[in-house]
């Protein structure tokens, strides 16, 4: 089972916003490598990554010319600003730190995950 931390966010968030990339695509726009031995070794840790979000069906393979593409599976995974308005479990989805950020939230076997993607985006700049 994926335990789902902030790089696995980053990739699904990544793949939502760019639907049919590969996982070369993630790495150079997660890492920005400097050197193609750089890339070679994030490309090849996100591989790992990848292969298990796909194995738990969030992320969708799709062959293409020798090369794997993928996309979400948009009815486990959603985005969108304040889903506190979002009904979730037969009650509607209320935290005062969530009120304005943009979110993913992800059906799990478990449970959802909500995430805040404004909070994962300052964590990456700083």
């Amino acid at each position: 089972m994926v335990k789902f931390d902030d790089l696995d966010i980053s990739i699904l968030s990544f793949v939502a916003d760019h639907p049919g990339c590969t996982v070369t695509d993630c790495a150079k726009s997660l890492f920005n490598p400097k050197s193609t031995e750089e890339l070679q070794k994030k490309d090849s840790m996100l591989r790992h990554r990848f292969k298990s979000l796909s194995s738990e069906k969030y992320l969708l393979e799709a062959k293409n010319n020798n090369h794997s593409t993928f996309r979400i599976d948009n009815n486990l995974i959603h985005f969108g600003p304040e889903l506190r308005f979002m009904n979730v479990g037969g009650e509607k989805f209320i935290h005062k730190d969530l009120v304005k950020d943009y979110c993913i939230l992800i059906y799990t076997e478990d449970g959802v995950i909500i995430k805040s993607l404004d909070k994962l985006e300052r964590k990456y700049l700083s």
